[in-house]
C-alpha cells in the first residue's frame, strides 16, 4: 500500500521539478492497454487509494497488472483540539496527491472490457472528480 513518498527526509517532501517529457508521460497511456484518465482537478489521499486497490484485488483476485501514476507529495499536519496556542507545529496526519485535468491515474493490462467497467465503477464511486476510461488502439 502507498503510505508516504520516498523522497521524504527530514521531516519534509522535496517536490521534483517535472520536465516537458515527463508531464507528456502523465497524460498518456505508456504500455498497459486501459487507463483512468481525470477530466477535473483534485486531490487524492492515500486512504482513497489503499481503499481503491484493496476492492480491487478483491474482486479481480490479482490477476492484473496495475500501474499507479500517483505519488503523494503534500503531507497535511494537524494538532489535537486539546492544545493551547504557540507549541509548534502538528503532527503529519496523512499525505495527498494534487490531480490536474487530463492526467492518468491508473493503468490497467491483462483484463477485459467487463472487467474494466467493474474496475472504473469503484474507482468513480471513491474519487471526487470525474474521471474517464481511456484505452489504446494500435
Amino acid at each position: 500500500m502507498k503510505e508516504f513518498p520516498k523522497s521524504f527526509k527530514y521531516g519534509r517532501c522535496f517536490r521534483v521539478k517535472l520536465n516537458d517529457s515527463m508531464k507528456a508521460s502523465f497524460n498518456n497511456l505508456t504500455v498497459n492497454r486501459f487507463g483512468i484518465k481525470a477530466l477535473g482537478n483534485g486531490w487524492i489521499t492515500n486512504s482513497q487509494i489503499n481503499s481503491i486497490l484493496r476492492l480491487i484485488k478483491i474482486l479481480l483476485k490479482r490477476k492484473i497488472k496495475l500501474k499507479l501514476n500517483i505519488s503523494f507529495i503534500v503531507p497535511i499536519s494537524k494538532k489535537p483540539l486539546e492544545t493551547r496556542m504557540g507549541s509548534g507545529k502538528g503532527e503529519r496526519k496523512f499525505w495527498r496527491c494534487p490531480i490536474k485535468k487530463g492526467m492518468i491515474l491508473f493503468e490497467l493490462d491483462d483484463i477485459t472490457i467487463d472487467e474494466m467497467i467493474v474496475i472504473y465503477s469503484i474507482v468513480s464511486n471513491r474519487l471526487k472528480f470525474l474521471t474517464k476510461i481511456c484505452k489504446i488502439s494500435y
